[in-house]
């Protein structure tokens, strides 16, 4: 029987043909996904910086998010601090540039009740949990309640566009205001503090007043409208 000689150069050029497929195989490639990712990634605080209510957004989250108290109670009152100091620092930027008289008129007036309740719950809190407003309490338990709504409400708002600043403002203020109902129906439930429970009440109660206006602002702003 004849036997085929294979010689060593044969080996090895054999050997290299193999390392050359394997190179140029797809498993050798990048995920093709990573720069698009990357580029996605790249491309979202990009589109945060376009509007004037960028800085004030995540100041309010950030806090927000880092604002806990020693129940659900204190942690509702320490969250809603920076929440209505948000909405508070929004309405200015919205009456430094609009025209409009009547969203200078519910930017103005949300200016004045969330200074008022923010000083109500600073009182609240000196009076009740003996420390300074603001500073968050070691050890506090009272965050994993009002998760999902503050994340729904960031979510919300970041995402919320107009054609211009007073529509901007207004779809915010609508998200804003949600996520300070939704928060303020925890503390009723989680609760059993009587201010607690008033300021949380009130707050419902106001802002499902302000949301009803700002949505039939805008119902009666549409875009391209006169």
């Amino acid at each position: 029987m004849f036997n085929p000689i294979v010689t060593r150069p044969s080996l090895l050029l054999a050997g290299c043909s193999a390392l050359v497929l394997t190179a140029c195989s797809p498993a050798a490639e990048p995920p093709a996904t990573s720069k698009a990712e990357e580029s996605a990634h790249a491309s979202e605080p990009m589109a945060m910086a376009q509007t004037p209510f960028s800085a004030a957004e995540t100041r309010m989250h950030e806090a927000m998010m880092a604002a806990t108290g020693a129940d659900a109670g204190e942690t509702w009152a320490r969250k809603m601090i920076p929440h209505h100091q948000g909405a508070l620092d929004m309405s200015q930027i919205v009456l430094r540039d609009t025209q409009d008289a009547d969203i200078r008129r519910m930017a103005q007036k949300t200016v004045e009740m969330q200074t008022t309740d923010i000083a109500e719950l600073r009182r609240w809190l000196e009076t009740r949990v003996g420390a300074a407003a603001g500073a968050a309490a070691p050890g506090g338990g009272g965050e994993p309640p009002f998760a999902p709504a503050e994340t729904k409400m960031k979510d919300a708002m970041m995402s919320a566009t107009g054609a211009n600043t007073d529509r901007m403002w207004a779809s915010k203020m609508i998200a804003h205001h949600q996520g300070a109902l939704e928060m303020s129906q925890v503390a009723l439930r989680e609760s059993q503090d009587a201010g607690i429970r008033r300021m949380a009440q009130k707050t419902i109660e106001m802002q499902t007043a302000d949301i009803a206006e700002m949505r039939a602002w805008l119902a009666a702003h549409p875009v391209g409208g006169s």
